[in-house]
């Protein structure tokens, strides 16, 4: 361990004519008393009462008290210009005092001003901006990253700096405060915000930037924190316009949408009035009320405009619920037994499926729970499917309808066929209205082509899916999935009436 230098010298002590202590002499010193207190010869001088000594401006002090008591203390003292600490250790002797000097070296920092050193040093290094106003209201630190977002105060940003002042030189040389009165107004809502420590606010700067201010009571003064924002509020802004023009767009859409759906339905009203003309005559003339229409072909040729007239109207009738769907259609929310609707379905196209020599049967369990939704919506969702199905089949093939509890508690439908299949690059392009088809699936459907559309939509409309699965000359399964939020127990709901089957033209 390093020792310490000691200083050793006796002193002796002068006194006036009341007896009061006035000075003391150096009676004797050792040299490292000499080279502490920075004179040589020591012996001699004297330390004056009304005069501070250069190396240690309290030292007279200590040494007159220990003219009555021994004494030992650490005063401040100076080595070189440098701040140290001197232990003095003095007692009463003889003629005056004995003393030992012991320079204990450097001044070791108190804990308060270390925590100033580091929270300065945190400060600086701060990705983000801060002043520190002490409770004079008056600049005691601020970082450097604080000179770069506040550019015009960067000189007047100097400890001691009142805050109004610094204020009121960012007011001076903002352009946009124009006027005298801007600037005051400025200012009195800034100070107020600063003295009653108002939530944080978002501050626009003059170069475009914005600021979040935010400003915190702290021991003995107010913390003033900016952060930058600017790439935030540009990214509100963005989203705020796309946001504007969205619902612009989607204002634009419901309006053509309106307009589209009043255009179709007076389109379906005009159709259908000549088209039911067409199909009433055709009808009365294929019952000959006033006798034989002479030439067989004259019927053959009537049957043919029957049968063109239907398939116009059903295609007007898809168009035109298309458009509904697309519109505000309300749906009734009904407890649907699904055993008692496939049956009735599959009993309405039993003799079409006859006709083309094709097998159509079912596997519903009859404790199914009831499904929850629109009647009229599942029949034709229901109605579709297996049409379609029964359509596509070649003769002797075969037709089924299955439902299930899903695992979830959802319910599952699924028309499998036999059919022509579907090729898996079409699947995705017939479930959208008005797609062109394959020729080969076109030339074997009378329908409209807008079925599957109108399924997958209603389907949607309930929360469901529809799927579909195919292989061109193996068949096609198509699979409605329901969510378990529309399985409803038997023993809670009674089933809703069913709705009358039509089977598409």
């Amino acid at each position: 361990m390093m020792r310490l230098p000691v200083a050793v010298a006796r002193l002796k002590a002068h006194r006036d004519c009341s007896g009061a202590l006035t000075d003391l002499d150096w009676w004797s010193a050792n040299p490292a008393a000499e080279r502490l207190l920075g004179a040589a010869p020591l012996a001699g001088r004297r330390l004056r009462g009304d005069a501070t000594h250069a190396n240690c401006p309290g030292l007279f002090a200590v040494l007159a008290d220990a003219l009555h008591e021994p004494v030992e203390r650490t005063v401040a003292a100076r080595r070189g210009g440098i701040p140290v600490r001197w232990r003095v250790a003095a007692a009463p002797a003889p003629g005056g005092l004995s003393a030992i000097l012991t320079d204990l070296g450097p001044e070791a920092p108190s804990v308060a001003e270390a925590l100033a050193e580091s929270l300065a040093a945190a400060l600086e290094h701060s990705g983000e901006s801060f002043a520190l106003f002490d409770h004079d209201d008056r600049l005691v630190h601020a970082n450097g990253r604080l000179k770069n977002d506040l550019p015009a105060l960067a000189d007047r940003l100097v400890p001691g700096v009142p805050f109004e002042e610094l204020a009121r030189s960012f007011a001076l040389s903002d352009p946009r405060l124009t006027t005298e009165d801007e600037r005051a107004n400025w200012l009195r809502v800034r100070l107020e915000r600063h003295r009653r420590l108002e939530p944080p606010v978002v501050v626009p700067l003059p170069d475009g930037r914005w600021l979040l201010s935010r400003e915190h009571a702290v021991p003995g003064g107010v913390l003033v924190h900016y952060t930058d924002v600017t790439t935030l509020k540009l990214n509100e802004e963005r989203m705020r316009v796309r946001e504007t023009e969205a619902r612009a767009a989607r204002g634009e859409a419901e309006s053509a949408s309106r307009a589209k759906s009043a255009f179709l339905a007076q389109m379906s009203h005009e159709l259908r009035t000549p088209l039911n003309a067409v199909l009433g005559f055709s009808e009365m003339l294929l019952s000959e009320p006033f006798g034989p229409l002479g030439n067989p072909r004259y019927r053959s040729y009537v049957g043919d405009i029957r049968d063109a007239g239907s398939h116009l109207l059903a295609l007007i009738d898809d168009i035109l619920e298309l458009s509904r769907l697309d519109g505000t259609m309300t749906m009734a929310e009904e407890g649907v037994d699904l055993d008692l609707l496939s049956l009735k379905i599959a009993a309405a196209l039993q003799e079409v499926a006859a006709e083309g020599e094709v097998r159509l049967r079912r596997d519903v369990p009859a404790d199914l729970p009831l499904l929850q939704g629109d009647a009229q919506a599942l029949t034709r969702m229901l109605t579709n499917l297996l049409s379609n199905a029964v359509t596509h089949t070649r003769p002797g093939g075969e037709v089924v309808l299955t439902a299930q509890l899903m695992p979830d508690g959802g319910i599952g439908l699924m028309v499998a066929d036999t059919g022509i299949g579907i090729p898996t690059a079409e699947l995705p392009r017939i479930l959208h209205p008005f797609e062109l088809q394959d020729s080969t699936i076109a030339r074997n459907s009378r329908g409209t082509g807008l079925g599957l559309p109108i399924v997958k939509r209603l389907a949607e409309m309930h929360g469901g899916r529809l799927e579909l699965t195919s292989e061109p000359g193996v068949g096609t399964a198509a699979v409605l999935v329901f969510p378990a939020g529309r399985s409803l127990p038997r023993d809670r709901c009674r089933p809703a009436p069913l709705p009358p089957v039509i089977i598409p033209g």
